[in-house]
């Protein structure tokens, strides 16, 4: 019985070991840039390329921008979190999240083209989401929606799609994305997690964390 007991406990403390979370700092000026959202307190900061690509990946820390974001709940309030509701300003352009599975698209392409007997048949399908202002407040506002197409050509065919590059730590890197990806749904205690936003295509001098919802919006400008 001791020795059954004693496994149990090994396997469990094993199984805790290997799940990845974000735990929120102690408090929210811990991080750049804080502000009031009605029953919480959010809290922001951008994780350095270099820490990330020793947590995650090089491949995602060349392709996201990775943010830090916690959540701080006020006494005896629930705050239910949309990663969604986040959108992040880059100069003047607005990136919008990305869910934590995206950041496998870095190792892979999303369009799959396959050639037929001189046909070439290109389909693409994915998730759209866009952010555009709001007519009577003027913030961003999020709408998502899927897409799907074919295209049918004789000319040119396509060159050998080259195989899939293989990095032995891809199945590990995604895995940690998605277990440090913010968590979703009520909370009622502090929270942390990543968000994932694609990286412009130039650089930025300016980044603000934008959290949008109903009739409430709140900026969290990063130091430059």
């Amino acid at each position: 019985m001791m020795r059954t007991a004693l496994a149990g406990l090994c396997f469990l403390a094993l199984a805790a070991a290997d799940d990845v979370t974000v735990s929120p700092r102690g408090n929210p000026s811990d991080y750049a840039a804080h502000g009031d959202a009605k029953t919480s307190v959010l809290a922001a900061t951008i994780v350095p390329p270099d820490q990330v690509k020793k947590t995650l990946s090089a491949e995602i820390s060349k392709q996201y921008i990775v943010v830090e974001v916690a959540i701080y709940p006020n006494s005896g309030q629930t705050f239910d979190v949309e990663r969604l509701d986040f959108a992040l300003k880059a100069g003047d352009r607005w990136v919008h999240t990305a869910e934590p599975r995206d950041p496998g698209d870095v190792w892979q392409g999303k369009n799959n083209p396959v050639s037929n007997h001189g046909i070439t048949v290109t389909a693409t399908s994915g998730v759209g989401v866009d952010r555009e202002p709001d007519p009577v407040t003027g913030r961003p506002r999020t709408a998502a929606g899927t897409y799907e197409g074919v295209a049918v050509s004789n000319y040119p065919q396509p060159d050998p799609q080259p195989p899939p590059r293989k990095d032995p730590n891809q199945a590990a890197a995604l895995d940690k994305a998605r277990q440090m990806a913010l968590p979703e749904g009520p909370v009622n205690k502090p929270v942390a997690g990543y968000l994932y936003f694609p990286q412009p295509r130039k650089k930025q001098s300016s980044y603000v964390l934008d959290y949008s919802r109903d009739d409430f919006s709140v900026d969290l400008t990063f130091p430059k």
